[in-house]
């Protein structure tokens, strides 16, 4: 088998290489695969769709903030001092009573509607706390409006309905 190996001539010289400025073929190392590309570009296709519909999606509805107590107590009142003219004086009477209540009760959380000042800050006195003593000026001018005598002019349903809304001016908050 040496014989064989010794008989063998040796191998034919390589041709030189056309421009031998190159390097040698196989000193040249290949890049990243083909599947590393793929993946960088789907990266960046699933990122950017991602930006585009954070940017594009339906915002969550914002509920529409309710008027305010105040604001909607002085809107009641201006409009029953134009209507005034056109309703019975003690319908205005019972309107401006209705308002006032419903304003302590949605402003200051005491139950307005349901009882009087009395039944309120007199006879409820020891379980009432001071958060609730403060108003009881305020419940004893408006229990004098809800109260009042029923007008029976005009000008005195408009004077009633012109004084509560004086009044609701200095409960402003």
């Amino acid at each position: 088998m040496l014989s064989l190996l010794a008989q063998q001539s040796p191998p034919p010289a390589v041709p030189p290489l056309p421009h031998p400025e190159l390097p040698d073929p196989s000193a040249i190392t290949l890049g990243p695969p083909w599947w590393l590309y793929a993946g960088a570009i789907l990266l960046v296709c699933v990122l950017l769709s991602l930006v585009i519909w954070l940017l594009f999606r339906a915002k969550k509805a914002v509920p529409p903030q309710a008027p305010r107590p105040w604001n909607r107590a002085m809107d009641s009142l201006h409009d029953l001092r134009g209507r005034t003219e056109a309703q019975p004086h003690a319908e205005t009477a019972h309107q401006v009573s209705e308002v006032l209540r419903n304003y302590f009760w949605e402003r200051y959380q005491i139950p307005a509607p349901f009882r009087t000042r009395r039944e309120l800050f007199e006879q409820e006195a020891p379980k009432m706390t001071q958060r609730v003593d403060r108003y009881a000026p305020l419940a004893a001018l408006w229990d004098e409006l809800s109260f009042a005598p029923i007008p029976v002019s005009r000008e005195e349903a408009l004077a009633l309905v012109d004084r509560a809304i004086a009044n609701l001016q200095e409960d402003r908050p």
